[in-house]
């Protein structure tokens, strides 16, 4: 009976195998593998950093606690093209024929800075009073009917002209040239919107109205004055809106006649007393009095006759269809 037990105790016990392997902490192992992991990644990395170091780089603007950095190469390609830009559009103001400001050369490129937020920029002209007036309507029309531009003001039709000019000889003798200038033959202003969607129908409206309803049943004579005066009032408005108000040419030195001409920084040229600029046309117009929103344009020394004509004519045909549309005649 012993035998048998102790033998089967014998039996029992697990045979352990001695092993000459040196036992290693969990933890070491770990910070060995990533010891080795971080190692290769730098190796791996060596050359890319490498790369990303020889090109220079700027801190881009951060918002909050977010920083990041961009190339330096677009953003100085970009301020050279932009400087350049700037360059060529103020040397193109300084050689320009007429005394102007410094504004876009042509409505193309005007059209270009509105097209991308055409509504935003509108609303950015209400809000503000050193804007161009109804640039975007300018901008967009102009440029589709291909406009010149002088100034704020669209030029519709120009030519050339022969003029006199006095120039001063290396002797100090005053002497007269004879030199070409461009001449704006079809111009309007930068409120050509008003004089097209305010003025004309409220004149056509009215005059339309006394024509349909009460000239038919006048005597022909009195119908006859009245077509006079209604298309004499057209006629002055016409002419008021689409003359050259009186343009200054860009004088780079004072005439020798000099009568206390002067210099005016904003169009860059010099001036006589009777000149002033316009903020609102961007040019410097002779014997400026103002700017009408009614005929969309400067009143000046080229347009000031038809003007007066038409503000005459204003009063005369407003007080007559009053009359005639209320049974007083």
């Amino acid at each position: 009976m012993s035998q048998r037990r102790g033998g089967s105790k014998a039996s029992m016990k697990p045979a352990v195998e001695v092993s000459n392997e040196e036992m290693v902490p969990f933890s070491e192992c770990l910070d060995a593998a990533t010891s080795s992991s971080l190692q290769i990644d730098r190796e791996s990395m060596e050359p890319l950093q490498q790369l990303q170091l020889q090109q220079p780089v700027i801190a881009a603007p951060t918002s909050g606690s977010t920083s990041s950095t961009v190339p330096a190469g677009n953003s100085t390609l970009d301020s050279r093209f932009d400087a350049e830009q700037q360059r060529l559009k103020v040397q193109s103001w300084k050689e320009s024929h007429f005394a102007t400001g410094l504004v876009p050369a042509t409505w193309e490129e005007e059209y270009h800075s509105y097209r991308n937020d055409m509504k935003g920029q509108c609303m950015k002209m209400v809000d503000n009073d050193n804007t161009t007036p109804c640039g975007c309507c300018s901008a967009m029309i102009c440029f589709m009917l291909g406009a010149g531009r002088v100034g704020n003001m669209a030029v519709l039709r120009q030519s050339t002209e022969w003029v006199d000019e006095l120039v001063e000889a290396e002797n100090g003798e005053t002497t007269t040239m004879r030199v070409m200038r461009p001449r704006l033959d079809v111009v309007v202003g930068p409120y050509w919107p008003m004089l097209m969607f305010v003025t004309y129908p409220l004149i056509l409206g009215v005059s339309g109205l006394t024509l349909i309803t009460v000239i038919p049943n006048k005597h022909p004579l009195l119908g006859l004055g009245w077509g006079i005066l209604t298309v004499g009032l057209i006629s002055a408005l016409a002419l008021t809106a689409c003359r050259d108000p009186g343009i200054l040419p860009r004088y780079n030195n004072p005439p020798p006649d000099d009568n206390g001409w002067r210099w005016n920084e904003r169009s860059h040229s010099y001036r006589p007393r009777s000149a002033w600029y316009d903020p609102d046309t961007a040019v410097v117009v002779e014997e400026f009095d103002h700017t009408c929103p009614w005929t969309g344009t400067a009143i000046g020394k080229k347009n000031m006759l038809p003007f007066q004509t038409f503000v005459c004519l204003v009063f005369v045909c407003l007080i007559m269809n009053i009359i005639l549309l209320t049974g007083g005649i």
